[in-house]
């Protein structure tokens, strides 16, 4: 075993956590740096002709064409209530 002193534990400690916390903190700044994709039920569109369900980037766009089939979707406003 490697000899530890008692006085280099807490220096140990925070390195270990400092290896644990870095990889999540730099997962959560590219997930954050990517946009928001999120899947919500306001932003889950079906394609008419293909049935195939997309997320759409812009919720302000009420056209838009289907990744699968490149159909033109119009998306209707929903109703929020």
């Amino acid at each position: 075993m490697i000899p530890l002193p008692l006085e280099h534990i807490f220096s140990v400690y925070v390195f270990i956590w400092f290896l644990v916390l870095a990889p999540l903190w730099f997962i959560e700044v590219r997930r954050n740096r990517k946009g928001d994709w999120s899947i919500a039920k306001e932003r889950l569109y079906k394609c008419d002709r293909c049935h195939f369900s997309f997320l759409a980037t812009d919720d302000s766009e009420n056209l838009m064409r289907c990744p699968r089939c490149n159909e033109m979707c119009f998306i209707k406003k929903r109703k929020r209530f």
